[in-house]
């Protein structure tokens, strides 16, 4: 394994419990993802997890292959009765190009320091679109633990870039909204004192004890509103980004 990757075998246990959608939020969430794949048979869900889209997809009649590298996440995909899935990284798909009419890609960039390699992956494979979703809210828990840890001499960070992100790179075909809906801090807070989150997982236990004391002090009882949103990009307008790019270079 990489050292440039961030592999969520110990998240599969809680992954569902804690990265989950209110249940009609996760309903619309799917209603929107299927109409905005309308025409597309083959779909590619690139960091497939627990299957919580390719479930639903494959249900929905849709020719879903999932790659993840996480074995143990996989799994939990399995037991949803999602099948082809694939053990592969992102960076170096086991495809020929052109296999798919869309991917699906949520929360995996993120995790990737060659984020942009795992890209030209996806789009070598894909014909037609890419799609993820993305949070479109400021978060102040999640800016206050990051400013805290790094006051401390530490920092929570990402490996690679969040889907949402490369909409400030590359233009999208279309942004679509599902909801808005409330997340109370007070379970975040729970999640952020259990480490659940990959960015947490280098800050020592003693530092981030000390980081989410603080937090409840100015976070506890509170709602946090978010916006989710789908993003639809055609591969061909990413695949000129990093061709443009490699030029000006």
């Amino acid at each position: 394994m990489r050292k440039t990757r961030v592999p969520f075998d110990r998240a599969a246990p809680f992954y569902d419990k804690t990265r989950g959608l209110p249940e009609l939020v996760m309903r619309q969430s799917v209603k929107t993802l299927i109409r905005e794949l309308k025409g597309c048979k083959s779909i590619l869900d690139a960091g497939v997890g627990t299957g919580r889209f390719a479930a639903p997809l494959q249900k929905s009649g849709f020719q879903v292959v999932g790659i993840d590298i996480s074995r143990a996440m996989m799994e939990k995909a399995a037991e949803k009765d999602v099948d082809n899935l694939v053990h592969s990284d992102a960076c170096l798909l086991p495809f020929k190009d052109s296999s798919f009419d869309a991917t699906v890609c949520v929360h995996l960039l993120h995790l990737l320091a060659d984020w942009q390699e795992a890209l030209r992956e996806i789009c070598r494979v894909t014909r037609e679109i890419l799609v993820s979703m993305s949070y479109e809210r400021y978060n102040p828990l999640r800016e206050g633990y990051n400013r805290l840890v790094k006051s401390l001499g530490y920092e929570s960070r990402r490996l690679g870039k969040g889907e949402g992100q490369l909409k400030d790179l590359v233009k999208p075909l279309k942004t679509v909204f599902i909801a808005t809906y409330d997340v109370q801090a007070d379970e975040r807070l729970m999640h952020l004192s259990r480490r659940v989150y990959s960015s947490q997982w280098t800050i020592p236990k003693a530092i981030n004890d000390k980081v989410v004391d603080e937090l409840k002090l100015q976070f506890s009882g509170q709602s946090l509103p978010k916006e989710l949103w789908i993003i639809v990009w055609r591969t061909k307008d990413v695949q000129a980004y990093f061709n443009n790019f490699a030029e000006r270079r």
